[in-house]
């Protein structure tokens, strides 16, 4: 059982800190500037919420923040502590810290409070600045995980970039589709079968091979009226997707 002190309450340390204390780990204070966040997040899991930094040294201390909050919040964690974030782009060497034993402990997931996510099957990316305390959050995930990792600050920002554009941007081309759908006054719901063997089909095949569509097929007649439908952002992005998918497979 590790003793853990949690610095922010948003989504993140939300899931982090309750399948912690499920873990058998004792989360021993909760740390942040919003007094109401980090009382819920604090009576969730059972801890003290605290608006000043506590003096009590936990066996470590997760920074759950954002990542241009990361530095300022390391600068109160006293150097000799275990002190870990979990960003996703943050290098250890970009933030200059004096900690002795300074780590990273990421979950290659898209979180919100109000949504359960199985956090046996989520990926965790780890690293340290030293052996002894990238071994120690290794050891500290693998009692919540499944699916734990060393991987280098270089790797980790690579596999994020690749994550914004499956997670980020297609949730937002599935905003733009609710939007049309909305707007044509249709079902966007008739759309969830499609989605779901799109990404079957997508993990099963490889997204090269999956790809079907006007753009794959050169049917240009299709594009002009669909480009004709839209306006705006909407079109814009409907033109750099179907430009890009017509470059990729150019000499299909």
């Amino acid at each position: 059982m590790k003793s853990i002190g949690i610095i922010g309450a948003g989504n993140v340390a939300h899931h982090l800190a309750l399948a912690l204390k499920n873990a058998g780990h004792n989360i021993c204070w909760v740390y942040g500037r919003n007094n109401l966040e980090i009382k819920t997040l604090a009576s969730i899991v059972g801890s003290i919420a605290k608006t000043e930094f506590p003096s009590y040294e936990p066996d470590l201390v997760l920074l759950c923040v954002s990542d241009d909050a990361i530095a300022s919040l390391l600068n109160e964690v006293p150097n000799n502590w275990n002190v870990a974030y979990t960003s996703g782009t943050v290098e250890i060497v970009d933030l200059k810290s004096g900690h002795e034993n300074l780590g990273v402990f990421y979950p290659l997931q898209s979180f919100s409070k109000n949504r359960f996510v199985a956090l046996q099957e989520v990926p965790f990316l780890i690293e340290g600045n030293n052996f002894q305390i990238a071994q120690e959050l290794h050891d500290l995930a693998s009692t919540i995980s499944n699916s734990v990792q060393f991987v280098s600050s270089k790797d980790r920002k690579s596999i994020h970039l690749a994550a914004v554009f499956c997670n980020n941007f297609v949730n937002h081309l599935l905003y733009q589709a609710e939007k049309i759908a909305e707007e044509q006054e249709v079902d966007f719901k008739l759309l969830q079968p499609l989605l779901f063997e799109t990404i079957k089909k997508a993990m099963d095949l490889g997204p090269l091979n999956a790809q079907t569509g006007p753009a794959k097929r050169h049917d240009l007649q299709t594009i002009e009226k669909q480009t004709a439908m839209l306006e705006g952002m909407s079109q814009a992005i409907y033109q750099t997707m179907t430009k890009s998918i017509l470059e990729t497979y150019i000499n299909a």
